[in-house]
């Protein structure tokens, strides 16, 4: 349940009940049987003889060479500076260890409490950060809208997979986000710098800078002069960019209004125009919406639940949901192709995006359990058929650039 600070905190007090002498090798014990040689052989006679030998000139270079048969190294004249606190006894160490879990825990908890949400309990709680209101339907034709996407986000990858399989890349443009959080004014995304043969008609607050800017910008007739946005700037992001307004920043609503335009066009244009596929289709909304919010609770809130809690029992309630979820979803997948049935859903595309980081980044990063997706044969066995029978999903998958942002956000 630890995040990696507090993993390496804890490394650091596992470390001083050892340096302490705690776990030390029994010396006195080798020592009282070391006269009879028949009783012990000693083969690394310089593992507990620190002291070299005055009469032996080579004694320091070979401890510390490749071929010695120490297993320890002579310390370094030059070393960096320490206050000795773990070998010199003050502080007690009954009072010190507990001292430094109790400030690194609350330390830890205070940074989590800053960065999401809970509640007294310690468990996580997703709040919304919605921008726009009841979107309309996309207006079709001209490149009208433009995609706020950054490849880490599993909200970001289901739109992205969205667009994909409905054949949309040449319709609806998209800005893939880098993570910098270092460069960004606020939040983590930056936008990366517009080529050169960018159409000139988008207002360059919608190509350039960060995200942030992107949201000052759409609500510039909202805010007050010289005031910026205040919520968070989150990204799926779908923006008008003709008239520089937000449509909406939820995933679930992005792909609802792609799968609209797509059906529309195909409606105006002919078949043939794109794919003949139907990711909600009229009539079971309901059902859909009731699925999403399902498999959310148990899998892709859940190992975020994992991560963010800041107590045993928020951990445990979280970790007892993802593998309900996971033995759920297997036990589903046994009889049917896809999770909604025969047939390819949004629902597939939402589960499709946790899949992919569950191995890499959740049961690494956030403690989520449940063992390997390959140990769920049912699962892998649709994992593989959604990539063999739409090819297009594959382009939308770089668990290197995925992980390497979980990775590199949570180093210490």
């Amino acid at each position: 349940m630890m995040t990696n600070i507090s993993h390496c905190f804890a490394l650091w007090v596992v470390f001083a009940r050892c340096a302490s002498g705690l776990l030390q090798p029994p010396v006195a014990g080798i020592a009282s049987t070391a006269s009879q040689p028949n009783r012990l052989s000693r083969p690394h006679t310089a593992l507990f003889d620190s002291t070299p030998s005055p009469s032996d000139d080579n004694t320091k270079k070979a401890s510390t060479s490749p071929d010695s048969e120490s297993l320890y190294q002579v310390i370094p004249g030059k070393k960096p500076w320490t206050f000795g606190i773990l070998t010199s006894g003050f502080p007690p160490q009954q009072l010190l260890v507990p001292f430094v879990k109790f400030v690194t825990f609350q330390v830890w908890r205070l940074m989590m409490n800053e960065l999401v949400t809970h509640d007294e309990h310690g468990r996580f709680i997703r709040e919304s950060f919605q921008a726009g209101n009841n979107p309309s339907p996309m207006d079709i034709g001209g490149k009208m809208y433009r995609l706020y996407l950054g490849n880490p986000c599993p909200w970001c990858h289901r739109v992205k997979a969205a667009v994909a399989v409905l054949g949309l890349d040449e319709d609806i443009p998209i800005t893939t986000l880098i993570d910098n959080a270092e460069k960004a004014s606020k939040g983590g995304w930056i936008l990366p710098k517009p080529p050169v043969d960018m159409e000139t008609t988008i207002s360059p607050e919608l190509i350039s800078g960060d995200l942030a800017g992107v949201y000052n910008y759409c609500y510039r007739d909202v805010l007050p002069d010289g005031e910026r946005y205040k919520g968070r700037c989150t990204a799926p992001l779908l923006v008008d960019v003709q008239s520089g307004t937000i449509v909406t920043n939820e995933s679930n609503e992005i792909m609802a209004l792609l799968n609209d335009y797509a059906r529309r066009k195909r409606e105006q244009s002919g078949s043939g125009t794109l794919p003949e596929i139907d990711l909600r289709p009229i009539g079971v909304e309901e059902e859909l919406d009731k699925t999403t919010k399902y498999w959310f609770d148990l899998l892709w809130n859940g190992a975020y639940r994992c991560g963010f809690a800041t107590s045993q029992l928020a951990y445990d309630e979280a970790a007892s949901d993802v593998i309900r979820g996971l033995a759920e979803m297997n036990e589903s997948l046994a009889t049917r192709r896809f999770l909604m049935g025969d047939t390819l859903t949004e629902v597939d595309l939402k589960n499709f995006a946790w899949v992919t980081r569950h191995d890499y980044a959740y049961t690494v990063i956030f403690k989520s359990p449940g063992g390997r997706i390959a140990q769920y044969p049912n699962i892998a066995a649709w994992v593989k058929r959604l990539v063999s029978e739409y090819p297009n999903l594959m382009t939308t998958v770089d668990m290197k650039d995925a992980c390497g942002s979980y990775y590199d956000s949570c180093s210490c």
